[in-house]
Order: C-alpha cells, then sequence, then structure tokens
C-alpha cells in the first residue's frame, strides 16, 4: 500500500502551494494556486453536490480530478506509478478541502474507488508532515461497542434495531462481537468501557442524530432519564481518552462536514482531541444507507482486511447497490445511493488491521451470540428472538433497563398489554442484556412450594436451607436467604414471572391478585426492599 500526500501551504494571504509527495515530505512536486479559485471550488461543490438535485456524480469527479491534475499531470503520473498497488490518497484537512467529494474523483473511465487495486481518499489532519501506517492486528475476533441513541422529543426516530441486526447478519465466520450499550447515554458509555481492559474495544460505534450548536458540531445523545443532550467531541474523548479504540464511527448526519465559518467537523474535531481514525458521513443520510455501509465494513474487517481496504470494499459494494438500482429507475450511475458520503478521517497513523485473518493458527474466535439459544429459561417458553427481528421495541426496553439499573426505590417493572404484542419478547431481552443477573422464570401458575423449589435449586446447601425451613414466615426466610447471598457475593437474581395473568382471578368486573400470589409478592417485595438488595 502506498500513500499520496496532498499537502497545502498557505503561502502569504493570496496564494497557497499544493505539495504531492509520496514517503519523504522533502521529495515533494508543487503547484501554486490562487486562494480565490480554491474558494470558488468549495462554493461550487456547495451548489454542483451539497443539494437536493445535484449534479451527476461522475461529471463532478471528473471535475475534481481534472482540478487536482493540473497542466503538468502530476497527479495522474503519481496513481501511474503505482497502478497495481492499492493507494491511499491522504488530503490535508485544511482550507476546509475535507468539504471537497474527493470519494467522486473519477478519471473519466470510472470513480478511483472501483479501480483494482482502489484508490481510496482520506482525509488527514496533519500533525506530523507525513502519514504513517500502524499495523498491530490482535489475533481474535472483532470486538465492536455499539451505541444507538435517540433522545425523547427527537424526529424522527431512527431504526437502531436494524442497523444493529444487520452488522449481525454480516457476520458469516463468527468474526464478530458486538456489545451494544442501551443507554444512549456518554457516561453510561463511558462506564461500560472502564469495565474492559485497555484495547478491548477494536471499534465504537455511535449511531444517532448530529447538528451544529453554538457554531460547533454535536451528536444528540440521551440524558440519564432519556431526554436530549448535545454532546460535543471534547464531551465524546472526555469518557473515551484512556480507551480509546483505533476506530471510531460517528454514524450521524454531516459529521464529516466543515461548515462555512470554517469550524471542523466533529469527526476532525475528535481527532485533534486525541483519537486515532473516524468514520463519519459528509451530509444527511438515510437510515438504510448508514445500516448497509456498517454492516459491509464491519465483515470486512471481522475477516482481517485493512481498515482501507474494508472502506474501499464499502464503497464498492455500495456503488454495485447503487448501479443495480440505476439500471432499474434508468438514472445516472452511482446516483440512486450515498455511498460517496461515507468519509474517513486519521490523524498521524493510518490503522492497518484491526484483527487477524480468521484461518491465522490460534486466532480467537467469537462467542457464541446471545442469540443463538432461542429460549432463555430451562422450560423453554420465554423466546429469544433474534435482534434482526426484534424491532419496534426500542423505547419501551430503553425504559425498563433505566429503571431495573438506575431507580433503585423501585424493585421491577411490570409489562403490560393485550396478548401477542411482545411483553415475553421485550422480557426475554431484558434478560439477555442484564447478564449480570442469574435469570429464574416462573411461567403462567406460581405458588410458594414451587418458587421456593426453583430458587433452591440454584443456592448452595447452607442458602437453600435458610430459605427451605418452615418454622419462620416466608419474608424473613427471603430476607435471611438474601443477606447470605450477598455476604457470598455471589450473583443478583432477575426474578421473571410470564404468562402472569393466570396468577389473577375476577372480581366485581376487574382482575386481582389470587390470595396465595398476594402474599408470596408481598414477601418477595418486602425482603428485597429490607436487606437493599440488588435482585430485581
Amino acid at each position: 500500500m502506498k500513500i499520496l500526500h496532498v499537502n497545502l501551504k498557505p503561502i502569504g494571504n493570496d496564494y497557497a502551494e499544493f505539495r504531492f509527495f509520496w514517503d519523504n515530505p522533502n521529495d515533494y512536486q508543487s503547484r501554486q494556486l490562487p486562494l480565490a479559485k480554491i474558494s470558488d471550488l468549495l462554493e461550487q461543490s456547495e451548489t454542483d453536490y451539497y443539494t437536493r438535485l445535484p449534479e451527476p456524480y461522475a461529471k463532478t469527479g471528473q471535475a475534481l480530478y481534472n482540478w487536482l491534475d493540473g497542466s503538468d499531470r502530476y497527479f495522474q503520473s503519481a496513481l501511474d506509478e503505482h497502478r497495481r498497488e492499492t493507494i491511499v490518497l491522504a488530503i490535508a484537512a485544511s482550507e476546509r478541502l475535507a468539504n471537497l467529494p474527493w470519494e467522486l474523483l473519477h478519471d473519466g473511465t470510472q470513480f478511483l474507488v472501483e479501480r483494482r487495486p482502489p484508490v481510496v481518499p482520506v482525509r488527514w489532519v496533519a500533525d506530523r508532515d507525513c502519514l504513517t501506517v500502524k499495523d498491530d492486528p490482535k489475533n481474535r475476533f472483532l470486538n465492536v461497542l455499539f451505541m444507538a441513541t435517540s433522545p425523547r422529543g427527537v424526529k424522527p426516530e431512527l431504526d437502531f434495531e436494524a442497523e444493529e441486526g444487520q452488522i449481525l447478519n454480516a457476520d458469516k465466520k463468527r468474526s464478530l462481537c458486538l456489545t451494544v450499550e442501551e443507554s444512549g447515554n456518554l457516561e453510561e458509555l463511558g462506564e461500560l468501557v472502564e469495565d474492559y481492559d485497555k484495547g478491548y474495544f477494536d471499534v465504537v460505534h455511535l449511531t444517532g442524530h448530529a447538528t451544529i450548536d453554538d457554531k460547533k458540531p454535536c451528536f444528540l445523545t440521551e440524558t440519564e432519564l432519556g431526554d436530549r443532550a448535545e454532546s460535543r467531541a471534547e464531551d465524546i474523548a472526555r469518557v473515551l481518552q484512556f480507551h480509546y479504540p483505533k476506530l471510531i464511527f460517528l454514524s450521524g448526519c454531516r459529521t464529516g462536514y466543515s461548515s462555512e465559518n470554517a469550524v471542523p467537523s466533529m469527526a476532525e474535531a475528535l481527532l485533534k482531541e486525541g483519537a486515532t481514525a473516524a468514520l463519519s458521513w459528509g451530509d444527511r443520510v438515510k437510515d438504510d444507507e448508514a445500516s448497509a455501509a456498517a454492516a459491509t465494513l464491519y465483515e470486512a474487517l471481522a475477516v482481517g482486511k485493512t481498515v482501507t481496504e474494508a472502506l474501499a470494499s464499502t464503497y464498492q459494494t455500495l456503488l454495485r447497490s447503487a448501479d443495480t438500482n440505476a439500471v432499474l429507475k434508468d438514472v445516472g450511475r452511482g446516483c440512486d445511493r450515498q455511498w460517496h458520503l461515507l468519509r474517513f478521517y486519521v490523524a498521524d497513523a493510518l490503522p492497518g488491521a484491526l484483527v487477524t485473518k480468521p484461518r491465522t493458527r490460534g486466532r480467537q474466535r467469537a462467542p457464541r451470540p446471545s442469540v443463538v439459544p432461542q429460549f432463555i429459561d430451562a422450560e423453554k417458553k420465554l423466546r429469544l428472538l433474534p435482534r434482526s427481528e426484534f424491532v419496534g421495541r426500542r423505547r419501551q426496553l430503553q425504559n425498563c433497563l433505566r429503571t431495573l439499573k438506575t431507580d433503585w426505590e423501585k424493585v421491577g417493572v411490570l409489562l403490560q398489554g393485550m396478548g401477542g404484542w411482545g411483553k415475553s419478547a421485550i422480557a426475554a431481552r431484558l434478560c439477555d442484556r442484564l447478564s449480570e443477573y442469574e435469570t429464574l422464570v416462573w411461567w403462567r401458575q406460581v405458588d410458594e412450594a414451587q418458587f421456593v423449589q426453583k430458587l433452591g435449586d440454584k443456592l448452595n446447601a447452607r442458602q437453600r436451607e435458610i430459605l427451605q425451613q418452615t418454622a419462620e414466615p416466608l419474608k424473613y426466610r427471603l430476607r435471611d436467604t438474601f443477606e447470605a447471598l450477598d455476604e457470598a457475593g455471589e450473583k443478583p437474581f432477575l426474578l421473571v414471572f410470564d404468562d402472569f395473568e393466570w396468577n389473577l382471578e375476577h372480581r366485581a368486573g376487574n382482575y386481582i391478585l389470587q390470595p396465595k400470589v398476594a402474599d408470596l409478592l408481598e414477601a418477595l417485595v418486602w425482603a428485597m426492599q429490607e436487606t437493599d438488595s440488588p435482585h430485581e
């Protein structure tokens, strides 16, 4: 892989010098341009590209190619020199050059990203004289941390489950482990990464809405209660600073766009805060496009491709899909999809492969996904839907998690509604997310003897003896059992009562608890509150 640097050095107030070089910044070819000419090109991109009815992308890409090539044709000569190698085109993100649609570069025959091997544009935040490659793959599966944000009241709501499911479906070789941070809260994200060793996550993927507030780009994350929080690059850097992954994907609209008043894009700002590499979107992007790009990218990274190769594969896959749609709709090549909006920013070192190839000796395989067992309980009553099918319930799931994880005054949640509306599916997904708990499920009718027996099966001999003695009322036995569990430092219990309507009886037009079930629940709740235990 070769890196062709394109750096812009201001000369006085009116001119700039373009410097083209490979490995040695002292061995360069140069060309001078009036700054006004660069400004004209930027204005033209705003009218021809960043618009609802853009010029044909091939036409825009060819104009940009000719402008970069100039009359001396050095750019074309440089590409020809290494025609049979992958070329990274590192364009310094200065004078708003990062806003030009470099992904569209077109030589009159094809887009440069379509070449085999390809030419891959990256936006280079130039702290040093040249870009190096840091290739340090882990001999294991790819670890991706995924956080979706959906603040209450922010429209439109995004289809996050579809994006998560598409990423999982792309992992055909069990080479990827997707860890989901469900709250959408930046502080919770920070606490989650602190639970893992440094370098555990290869990629942090943030998906949601982004905007510009007070002339600064920000990502719309959530407060502890799910309300809107405007998180800037420095906020993201604060929670990740000791656990920076090799790649951060800011999957939000215009996270890779610099505003006209020279405010850097969010991706560029994040690199200046210490991150190494960031993927972003240069304009508004459709949900399905963002999901398809993420799935394709991670599929390539998980099998040991370098970040540059994975990015090129993503462009090419999405472009082929765009061509198919173009044939069906009789429109121009690549005009029906937004593949070219995916933008890669990099600082001093270009990351190579994040993990080794699947057949590398000793390579760790990803743990079996939690969606493979189709049932949470031993009786196989509480079915766990695959994440790709678990859609439209994110808000209910999030509200339940918020209560169970943060509201210590409550001992649980009640899922209530018509049959077949997904209550059991939400309960199963809660069990899946709350892996730090030991899950116990009672289905339909429950009584004291059945409750004590199932709970006792999970206890040691001493704890079981405390629970099963009959001299004391149940509430006191449960209290003493919970205290013994706390002393032993064992996992807390997540107790699930499914199809609970079987424990109700009809009286005077209403449904109320059966007497013995009421006694059981009263004893259970009292014991949990009395011991301030972490069981839910």
